[in-house]
């Protein structure tokens, strides 16, 4: 499993940015930026291959999220560890907005 805490660059199929963090504790992933935080659990493979879910909740008017003027949603997200645990890179689309925390792994 990946320990830490990380920064978060997030990119939208619509070219909007933004960051945040992420800290990575047992299989859960908890973190937040100036408008939402999120929280989920992951899994990492043997051959350091990574899938998640995290649900992100809008506790700011500050901004919307890269995915537009949404209050709560889901993402699922899969990716590789790059560089020992210390660097990787994830994907992910949208799930249905209606699914509960309980689905989680």
């Amino acid at each position: 499993m990946i320990s830490g805490i990380f920064s978060a660059t997030l990119i939208s199929n619509q070219n909007k940015a933004g960051c945040g963090v992420a800290v990575f504790s047992g299989n859960a992933i908890y973190g937040g930026d100036a408008s939402h935080y999120y929280r989920g659990k992951y899994k990492l493979d043997e051959k350091n291959l990574m899938s998640g879910t995290i649900e992100v909740f809008k506790y700011s008017n500050l901004q919307n999220s890269v995915f537009g003027p949404l209050e709560k949603f889901k993402l699922l997200l899969n990716g590789q560890v790059i560089v020992n645990d210390k660097e990787f890179e994830l994907s992910g689309r949208l799930k249905d907005i209606q699914n509960s925390l309980s689905e989680l792994y």
